[in-house]
């Protein structure tokens, strides 16, 4: 199901003199009176992993830049192919979903770096005794589809630690991981790390994580633009990726604030659901900390276009540089 979220963020201005001697006044500083309207492209649903979006809008941060950003929630790849094609400004997309589009000669670049982690799993109930991958053999995996972030975290996992398929079972068992592994449907399944390990722990049963960081540094989610739309308005992209920079930043130094805003902006989260959803934003914290937030690394991009080239994933050949630009960032 689509959900579609949209937060209006009101401007007031004022003018004031400020006596600075007998006979001397200073104008005050204003924001923009007229906002200028951006469509984001988000995947899922309104979550606190969105946080730092809706912190920009909540303190201001993007009214500050003259903008109003609409978030709009959906299917990722949907976004990149509107994104490129110039019927959204931006979207929040994985750097595997980047090079899948540009393999498909979509004209999308990647701006931002939001996640330094790639946020999937596998998750593994401690009590099966496996802690790595050469423990799978014979044992059945569980994805929630042969596609999406989850779907590509696995075939990396499979393919950098050198693991034949054949001698376990994958299956399709949609979004129903923690379900599934605490019924023992499957003895693993694909997940996101800040999701289902907290769900299970949280009701006693311990699970061992095998992150597919710890094997390979994909290009996780971040900012990513049209073409087009990043020639003829550089001053835009610039703009976004600055507030959207504040945002997250403001949210790492800021957790208590932070989640107090999501809980005014999906008020759906009870009492009861809040320390979950807290550990959920603390989790999601330390995949997005870094000394140089935004940044894109050459060599991750490199290193996610081989593994995919290697593995089938991508069939085309595309060019990396095309792909991210670190521009945005570096001259905010």
């Amino acid at each position: 199901m689509t959900f579609r979220l949209t937060l209006f963020i009101l401007v007031i201005s004022a003018m004031g003199l400020v006596a600075c001697g007998a006979n001397t006044s200073q104008e005050a500083s204003q924001p923009p009176t007229e906002l200028q309207m951006v469509r984001l492209g988000v995947g899922f649903i309104p979550n606190v992993q969105f946080a730092p979006l809706y912190v920009a809008q909540s303190k201001g941060f993007y009214a500050d830049e003259g903008l109003d950003v609409k978030i709009e929630y959906g299917f990722e790849n949907d976004f990149v192919a509107l994104a490129a094609q110039g019927e959204r400004e931006f979207a929040v997309a994985t750097g595997d979903q980047v090079i899948l589009a540009r393999g498909q000669d979509l004209p999308i670049t990647y701006v931002m770096k939001w996640y330094q982690r790639y946020p999937v799993a596998l998750m593994i109930p401690s009590s099966l005794g496996v802690t790595d991958m050469a423990g799978l053999a014979g044992k059945k995996v569980g994805l929630p589809g042969f596609f999406g972030a989850t779907f590509v975290g696995w075939k990396a996992l499979v393919h950098v630690a050198n693991i034949d398929e054949s001698t376990l079972t994958v299956a399709d068992i949609g979004f129903t991981q923690a379900a599934a592994v605490q019924q023992g449907t499957v003895d693993a399944a694909m997940v996101y790390i800040t999701n289902e390990p907290i769900q299970l722990r949280n009701e006693g049963i311990e699970v061992e994580v095998i992150q597919v960081s710890d094997y390979i540094d994909l290009v996780s989610n971040g900012l990513v633009v049209g073409e087009k739309l990043m020639a003829d308005d550089p001053e835009l992209v610039r703009r976004m990726v600055r507030t959207t920079l504040r945002g997250l930043e403001y949210t790492i130094e800021n957790p208590d604030e932070a989640f107090a805003i999501v809980r005014d902006v999906i008020p759906e989260i009870t009492d009861d659901e809040a320390p979950t959803q807290r550990q959920v934003l603390d989790a999601s914290i330390e995949l997005w900390r870094t000394n140089a937030l935004g940044l894109s690394s050459q060599q991750a991009w490199e290193d996610s276009v081989t593994f995919m080239q290697e593995t089938g994933l991508l069939e085309n050949t595309v060019a990396v540089d095309e792909l991210y630009t670190n521009q945005f960032v570096e001259s905010p």
